[in-house]
């Protein structure tokens, strides 16, 4: 008896550290992007305005309303400094501040290409940071306003785009005295599904939006049927919504 009850503990146990590690990898593979706050003077940023034409010049200066893009100061082909407002840009492409540091992903999202358009994969595979254009009510306050907004998990957006929120608090670190274990992580962020609008989505708030957000595919609904969702994971809820409805489509496209 004592033999079968320690087997099975062991079993117990051994399970769940796989599910743990199972559920760490998955975090790592949908970790959003660092909002970034400054941008490298050293790389050249690419836009794309609204009507099609394609601009590559060195950022001179970017203004910002409570920490999102309103416009920016170019240097086009060396020569020339323009002025370009969020309104006539459809998206952006910037590297980010110690970009000459910067490590490149290079585990699950080596094919960039299935994730999106061939401008995103090209430039998020080098490092660059993503911004497109949408219209947004700041804290869901103030009057809809166009502004460039970082867009933090580029390489699963095409269900549900999720933006910075530059003035985001944060949940307070895991640690002893000097000793940090965790960080915190952002208690809001600014989030799009299909063509709703943006909806700026608080930790508090979390509980009444989760169902409107992903519980319309049968699959993540069957497996997070009984799950006690946790804000922390919104990256791998995200991701997974994704890979379902992305599968759900190939199914009845056959």
């Amino acid at each position: 008896m004592k033999v079968k009850l320690v087997a099975t503990a062991l079993f117990m146990t051994a399970t769940m550290c796989f599910g743990q590690e199972d559920l760490k990898e998955r975090e790592k593979q949908a970790a959003f992007d660092p909002a970034y706050s400054s941008y490298s003077r050293k790389k050249p940023a690419y836009i794309t305005l609204k009507d099609g034409t394609k601009i590559e010049g060195d950022i001179k200066d970017v203004d910002r309303k409570k920490g999102q893009i309103e416009r920016l100061k170019i240097i086009e082909n060396g020569k020339k400094k323009v002025k370009i407002e969020a309104t006539e840009i459809a998206d952006l492409y910037m590297a980010p501040s110690g970009f000459d540091q910067f490590n490149k992903q290079a585990t699950y999202f080596n094919d960039a290409t299935k994730w999106g358009k061939s401008d995103a994969s090209k430039h998020i595979s080098k490092g660059y940071t993503m911004y497109t254009n949408q219209m947004v009510s700041l804290k869901n306050k103030k009057k809809p306003t166009e502004y460039l907004m970082q867009v933090i998990n580029p390489k699963y957006s095409q269900k549900i785009e999720v933006y910075a929120d530059p003035w985001a608090k944060q949940t307070a670190s895991i640690g002893v005295g000097s000793l940090k274990l965790a960080g915190g992580i952002a208690k809001s962020y600014y989030i799009k599904k299909g063509d709703e609008k943006v909806l700026w989505l608080t930790k508090k708030d979390f509980d009444e939006h989760f169902e409107s957000l992903f519980m319309d595919n049968e699959k993540f609904k069957a497996k997070y049927a009984d799950h006690k969702f946790k804000w922390s994971l919104l990256g791998v809820y995200v991701l997974d919504y994704t890979e379902f409805s992305m599968e759900t489509e190939t199914v009845e496209s056959k």
